[in-house]
């Protein structure tokens, strides 16, 4: 009696786990590929896109939000945000901000990869 329990436990459980002659759901692409995007950006040589993102949430990600769209910051993505406009917030502060004090070429690569986003 116990190895046909075992049998059929066995058999319920592989057949639980499908036969694996299903082709896989196809997954559906994001309307917008933040990654395929700085790829494209930083191709484009206009500023380092992955070191711009590792300072963003280093520095930003707390108040803007993990993908800028604000929280106890205003939303930066989708903005059109003057790149030397966000390089003097970032530089001196504006309101509730405080002044970032990060090197002025990083803070530079950060206001445009903002801009862009």
């Amino acid at each position: 009696m116990k190895k046909l329990l075992l049998a059929l436990g066995v058999v319920v459980a592989l057949s639980a786990c499908g036969g694996g002659d299903e082709a896989a759901p196809a997954e559906e692409a994001p309307a917008e590929d933040p990654v395929a995007e700085e790829a494209a950006d930083e191709a484009a040589g206009e500023y380092d896109a992955t070191a711009a993102r590792a300072s963003y949430e280093a520095n930003c990600l707390a108040c803007h939000g993990g993908n800028l769209e604000g929280g106890g910051g205003p939303r930066l993505a989708g903005e059109e945000h003057d790149p030397e406009h966000i390089y003097d917030v970032i530089i001196n502060g504006q309101n509730t901000m405080p002044a970032i004090n990060i090197p002025s070429e990083e803070a530079e690569n950060l206001a445009q990869w903002i801009s862009a986003q």
